[in-house]
């Protein structure tokens, strides 16, 4: 029990501003930590994951508050530094359980325990957020007569709290990321320590607590789990084995970087079994986990002589003499060595992340970094698509490495990764950049019934039908050995003698042509059987081309069981497969197995969505229940159901929706999310902090404020791309800014409409706080899944048109606001 002196009312200062200003940094902070630290442990999914868990946090603390807040009040400095250090406390503590779980995410369909752990791993993220937004809300009720300046700090310390996560990304290992922010919420214990006035021993034995735990924190290494099926957990074990060492390590925002030397390791892509000469000594190069590249630890190019017989050495055997290459995303060396074999008269390797051209540098010589020093390479740290946008050079060779794999990895678990390079607007621009002769080249793996390379076929025919007026049936030519298929695009008009000679070269590599203009379907004789329509002498590949090229592209699509439209700047999800419409074929096909042969990427996002919504229903809505007489006998309960759950829906529509259109211009989700943040945070806090000077009622600022979001918004989609090419050349860090400033007026207005409606309430002494509370809360868990699973289906474009149809909603609520209250 709180001693007696914790009755005594604490009065509002600086320092409580600055407790929770400090305090929202290190809540925001800690979710793209864990975001950072998750996307190494397990997948991208992960890392919305973590924004839905920790706003189911945000509502049930409200919740919460809503039915104790009375009781608790009335110790309020002894409960909320109590809350403080559970916060402090339950971070180590639940990421430490939650990394120990034997979680599997891939037998997630399959197992009905893995779908508990599951569960079990989202509760116990969601406990440090309960703990954070129950000190965040307690703050703000207690404080009520100056909320809005208290959630302007909180707001504005939130938004900071992103660009010190990115900081700290540099200097912490991502494991350990989510534990190091217990010094910051000490900071804020001690803050609020000072603000409220109390010296009891039980407030005196909470501080030197919070000390000894964020100490603690510094110091303590918690587990390194690592979704089994990930490259990095079988190199860990051969390590315990003694058959791999660990030669560096680096880590950022962009990723963790990992360099291993095992001699059983041999990784040389679609290397045909016919090769005369065996793959030289390689490391394995890991980024976040998965094997990004190989390290040939060769000094000379007859070396990698391996690589002549890779799919990826067709396309040089059709070119000119000493082609200027073009290689976007290699990172390993080894197609800068095929480049060279191949007599390239120049390579540029483009890359995206700044620590790997500093790891080649500090690699000696013999194992393998020497290669992008060599005279005729150019090596450029860019993202991909950027330098794409940016530059006006003209190549013979565009080699998309970035996209080049076995398959769809990891049950498609990858399906959720936005990529701008595999678009039709990204092909299309590097089109633009080859010469007259010049090619586009990918060699991707084949799956059974085949997807990726369908895909494929269907984006560079789309981006040469609708970027240009040419035919793309004589633009493209398809080969595959039994391994993976290699698409190229030409830049002109294929020409019989360039067909005759493409069939040539595929038949020296035992490779079967799969597509040339004007070949004939019934005169293919596969040397590589691959699965096929009964009683034809073709591949479902080859089917599937004729189709997109020369039959109905878009029947096929529809009939199709994966989907294989090709994806645009406005829908970037290559890897993205699910459709909804096969369901049935799944259901007829594989019986009581159909769930586990869906693509597992959406599935488990959609599993996501039905988990927390069922979870923040519970946690958030149901406890309200137990007030239900006093809310039966409230007046405009509709109104303020519709306007609460309406802003929750519409800033998350919104927030998600630009996380995601702006990882194209940043080139990082992790910097994108941080960016986004910081924005909205920082410039909605000084938008709430405005009101109190503003002299106008609340439903009129509700007015103003969708107005200024519609108007704002409307010049953020129309403009934005034309601004961002000014500033496309700069660095990183320009580039961040202009993202903070261009979302900083639609920020300011949606900074607006939570709490005039909570003054509202608050002005007609209203028993629907509490109620309000937790459908806004409610509504942003469930629509921070839903916005991505929105995006996937229909572009980004058209849910931020449903975030501000939500908006308008909103506003036209509050025309129905009525009674008592009513201050109009």
């Amino acid at each position: 029990m709180p001693p007696e002196k914790s009755f005594i009312s604490v009065q509002y200062n600086r320092w409580s501003a600055a407790s929770i200003f400090f305090f929202s940094i290190a809540v925001i902070a800690l979710q793209l930590m864990l975001m950072r630290a998750l996307a190494v442990s397990h997948y991208y999914h992960f890392s919305y994951l973590v924004i839905s868990t920790a706003l189911l946090g945000f509502g049930a603390s409200g919740t919460f508050l809503a039915l104790f807040f009375d009781r608790l009040k009335q110790h309020f400095s002894f409960w909320n530094l109590l809350f403080h250090f559970l916060f402090l406390v339950s971070i180590p503590v639940s990421y430490t359980i939650a990394q120990s779980l034997p979680l599997d995410t891939q037998y997630v369909l399959y197992s009905s325990a893995q779908l508990w752990l599951l569960i079990g791993y989202n509760l116990l993220i969601f406990i440090p957020f309960f703990f954070g937004g129950t000190v965040i809300g307690f703050m703000l009720s207690y404080y009520k007569k100056e909320v809005a300046e208290l959630y302007g700090s909180n707001l504005i310390g939130s938004g900071l709290g992103g660009i010190v996560a990115l900081g700290l990304m540099f200097l912490v290992p991502a494991y350990k990321l989510p534990v190091v922010i217990a010094p910051i919420v000490f900071i804020a214990m001690i803050l609020f320590f000072i603000s409220s006035g109390n010296r009891s021993k039980p407030a005196v034995v909470l501080i030197i607590l919070g000390f000894a735990g964020s100490a603690f924190s510094l110091f303590f290494d918690p587990p390194r789990q690592i979704d089994p099926y990930k490259s990095l957990a079988h190199f860990q074990q051969l390590e315990r084995q003694g058959d791999a060492n660990q030669i560096d390590q680096r880590f950022g925002p962009r990723g963790q970087i990992d360099l291993y030397s095992s001699p059983t390791f041999h990784y040389t892509l679609f290397a045909s079994p016919l090769a005369t000469t065996l793959p030289p000594r390689q490391l394995a190069l890991l980024i976040d986990g998965e094997i990004r590249g190989s390290l040939f630890s060769i000094d000379h190019q007859d070396d990698a002589a391996i690589m002549d017989f890779t799919p990826q050495s067709l396309p040089y055997r059709l070119l000119p003499d000493e082609p200027r290459v073009l290689l976007l995303g290699e990172t390993g060396g080894a197609n800068i060595w095929l480049a060279k074999r191949m007599g390239a008269g120049s390579v540029t390797v483009v890359q995206n992340n700044p620590q790997l051209q500093q790891l080649y540098t500090d690699l000696e010589q013999e194992k393998g970094g020497s290669v992008f020093f060599d005279d005729r390479v150019e090596l450029v740290t860019d993202d991909l698509r950027l330098f794409l946008d940016r530059t006006d050079e003209q190549f013979d060779l565009i080699h998309l490495v970035a996209g080049e794999t076995t398959a769809t990895g990891s049950g498609g678990l990858q399906g959720l990764n936005e990529d701008y390079l595999l678009t039709t607007e990204a092909i299309a621009r590097a089109r633009e950049l080859l010469t007259d002769t010049g090619m586009i080249s990918i060699t991707r793996g084949i799956q059974s019934p085949p997807r990726d390379n369908i895909k494929i076929a269907a984006l560079f025919a789309d981006a040469i039908s609708k970027h240009s007026y040419d035919n793309a049936e004589n633009h493209l030519l398809v080969s595959r050995n039994y391994l993976a298929a290699n698409t190229i695009l030409t830049n002109r008009e294929i020409l019989h003698s360039l067909a005759e000679q493409f069939r040539t070269e595929a038949l020296n590599l035992q490779m079967d042509v799969e597509y040339y203009p004007g070949i004939r379907s019934e005169n293919i004789d596969q040397m590589n059987l691959i699965e096929g329509q009964d009683g034809q002498p073709f591949s479902y590949l080859h089917q599937a081309i004729m189709e997109i090229l020369t039959g109905d592209a878009d029947r096929f699509f529809d009939q199709w069981a994966y989907n294989v439209r090709a994806p645009t700047d406005n829908i970037p999800y290559f890897q993205d497969y699910f459709k909804w419409a096969s369901l049935g074929l799944f259901l007829e096909t594989y019986g009581e197995q159909w769930f586990q042969r869906l693509e597992l990427g959406y599935i488990i996002l959609l599993i996501t969505f039905i988990q927390l919504s069922a979870a923040a229903l519970v946690l958030i809505i149901l406890p309200l229940l137990l007030r239900l007489k006093t809310y039966r006998a409230a007046k405009n309960k509709m109104p303020t159901f519709i306007y609460f759950f309406a802003i929750g829906t519409g800033f998350m529509f919104v927030e998600i929706t630009f996380i995601q259109i702006f990882i194209r211009f940043l080139g990082d989700p992790i910097v994108s999310v941080s960016a986004i943040f910081t924005s909205i945070l920082i410039f909605s806090g000084l938008g709430s902090i405005s009101q109190k000077w503003l002299g106008l009622t609340a439903q009129h600022r509700i007015r103003i404020a969708v107005a200024g979001i519609l108007f704002t918004t409307a010049l953020l989609l129309l403009f934005t791309n034309s601004i961002l090419s000014y500033v496309i050349g700069s660095g990183i860090a320009v580039r961040y800014a202009v993202t903070v400033l261009l979302l900083m007026p639609v920020s300011f207005f949606m900074g607006w409409m939570f709490p005039s409606g909570m003054e509202i309430l608050e002005t007609g002494k209203s028993s629907l706080i509490p109620w309000a509370w937790g459908i806004n809360g409610f509504a942003s868990v469930t629509s921070a899944p839903l916005a991505i699973m929105l995006s996937m289906s229909i572009g980004f474009g058209q849910v931020i048109l449903l975030g501000l149809a939500c908006y308008i909603l909103a506003m036209l609520t509050s025309f129905f606001w009525k009674g008592s209250f009513s201050t109009v």
